[in-house]
């Protein structure tokens, strides 16, 4: 009896010693607020990422970024701490992507999981016992392997380095009051940097003594410069931060309804592939994942204008087979027009949801047409601006609606100039006469503005971007009055063949391209006098051609 008491002094002698190790130390904060959002660097999502990589996870950034190889090269040694099977074991009980986050989330600075955790991430993990082991675990390689070294000396200039240039990146993104009065809600808001993460971007809620909550967006980013992770309000990020954070307003609304989602499960079955290709495997969490979506894209068209929105944000959603979105769209512009009614969208929810119930099956499959629509053209390749055929099959089409046509007589000598230099064969035609020929087996080129030549003004929409009075609309708004524009596309006729478009906002400014070498470089060049402004290329995100979100 001696010997077992001794024995169970010495191990809680040991528990004491350790515990007090750990709250001893305490990780250095990396943050700052900008416009009432914190953005900071969190020990719990890096040391989660370190020790991930220690059995091999897959999902990193793919950046080039030295921080990933300096992480594996400090703490190699302790690829055998317990720690690391007990985090891979969590992934082999069941845990889903999200889960390791959202349990970091949890843990408080001395390692103790806080009150609320969610059950699924519990019981997925394997268990409350096994889970708080394993916060111990992590506890005790922050110790032993020296994480807090590493974290608040070792890796302190990079971490500033992020955080500085990140606010500087954010200075004019102010979101917050969007949200808010979108909302009818005040929060906390917290933006965690995921600096070596690739395999996704998180949200989640968590209460605050005084009634509000605290809003996590864990976001990672896949660009990188002078080796270091760039940070800024793209559309990715606006979209993956507001889309987030929405989460924190939106699933509590919905939470206490969510039983009577379930008369409309039918609707799940026509996008059933479609979602849980995007990880949706039930009704319920398609329907989350749909308001979120159509709510930012409320948000977007009050941030960004309508132009923008539609084909930056709305034709990407509903790409992606979020049906249900245009019915939703209508219900919250209603709702928009009626707070005085819904000062809070947690009271409009009960009516949103109404939405599901007029869906009809022929409603269903218009949608499924829409989808596919946006979907065209289905191809592996946009065609740059100088892949066309220099030869007699190639047609140049010059505008014969321009409002001053002693401005069109000289775009007309430019065009025959132009041609000249690149392929003398290729034959010059008038807008009107291309729209009464067959150009099934021609690159076709066209100049002239989006009024003066009927086919400029009957195939750009089909383009993402958007050419304005005031600005040019890309991933971005390029501001300006003189603009000129360079871009392409698959011929309206065979998506095969090319279409090569030099235009402008006025047609006086539709000349000279060719004293710029970048013009036909990318999908699309915007420039004044030549003088390149922006330029960028058209990419397939989740089966939609848009313009590069990053």
């Amino acid at each position: 009896m001696k010997f077992f008491a001794k024995t169970l002094s010495a191990m809680a002698l040991l528990c004491l010693v350790f515990s007090n190790q750990v709250q001893a130390q305490k990780f250095k904060s990396y943050q700052i607020k900008v416009n009432g959002i914190e953005y900071q660097i969190d020990p719990r999502i890096e040391l989660l990422n370190a020790v991930a990589m220690l059995f091999g996870h897959n999902g990193m950034t793919p950046s080039n970024i030295p921080y990933k190889q300096q992480t594996l090269e400090y703490f190699r040694a302790y690829r055998q701490h317990p720690v690391v099977d007990s985090l891979l074991a969590s992934y082999r009980y069941g845990w889903g992507v999200d889960d390791p986050i959202f349990f970091m989330l949890a843990l408080d600075e001395h390692f103790h999981i806080r009150s609320g955790l969610d059950a699924g991430i519990v019981s997925r993990g394997g268990g409350r016992y096994r889970l708080e082991k394993l916060a111990k675990l992590f506890a005790d390689f922050c110790i032993k392997a020296n994480f807090y070294a590493y974290f608040n000396t070792k890796q302190a200039a990079f971490y500033n380095q992020v955080i500085t240039q990140t606010a500087y990146n954010f200075r004019d993104f102010k979101v917050v009051p969007l949200m808010e009065n979108y909302f009818g809600e005040q929060h906390s808001y917290v933006v965690d940097l995921n600096l070596m993460g690739g395999y996704g971007n998180f949200g989640k809620a968590y209460p605050l003594p005084n009634g509000h909550s605290k809003l996590y967006a864990v976001v990672a980013t896949s660009t990188s410069s002078a080796e270091v992770p760039v940070f800024s309000p793209t559309i990715e990020l606006f979209t993956l931060i507001i889309h987030e954070f929405s989460h924190g307003f939106i699933n509590p609304s919905i939470d206490p309804y969510a039983s009577r989602l379930d008369k409309n499960v039918s609707l799940y079955e026509p996008i059933k592939t479609a979602m849980q290709a995007s990880g949706y495997y039930s009704w319920r969490s398609t329907v989350y994942e749909t308001i979120v979506p159509a709510v930012v894209i409320r948000m977007a068209e009050q941030y960004y204008g309508k132009a923008f929105t539609e084909k930056n944000f709305y034709k990407f959603e509903m790409g992606k087979r979020f049906i249900y979105l245009d019915t939703l769209l209508a219900r919250l512009e209603w709702y928009e027009s009626h707070r005085r009614q819904y000062p809070h969208f947690k009271t409009f929810v009960p009516d949103l949801l109404t939405v599901f119930d007029h869906i009809t099956p022929s409603y269903i499959l218009s949608l499924q047409q829409k989808v596919a629509n946006i979907r065209k053209p289905d191809i592996l390749k946009i065609p740059k601006p100088y892949e066309f055929a220099h030869d007699s099959t190639t047609y140049f089409i010059v505008s014969t609606h321009e409002p001053d046509k002693q401005i069109q007589a000289k775009m007309l000598d430019w065009v025959k100039q132009y041609r000249d230099m690149i392929s003398r064969e290729s034959p010059i035609i008038t807008d009107e006469d291309a729209l009464k020929m067959d150009l099934t087996n021609s690159d076709i080129v066209l100049f002239g503005t989006r009024s003066g030549n009927s086919m400029i003004g009957r195939y750009l929409n089909k383009l993402p971007i958007t050419i304005l009075k005031d600005s040019v609309l890309t991933n971005k708004i390029i501001k300006g009055g003189h603009l000129q524009v360079v871009t392409s596309w698959v011929s309206p006729f065979n998506a095969h063949k090319a279409m090569v478009i030099y235009t402008g906002q006025r047609a006086e400014d539709i000349k000279n391209f060719n004293y710029s070498a970048l013009k036909d470089q990318f999908g699309y060049w915007i420039a004044e006098n030549t003088i390149t402004l922006y330029k960028g290329d058209y990419v397939n995100f989740s089966q939609v051609w848009i313009c590069d979100p990053r």
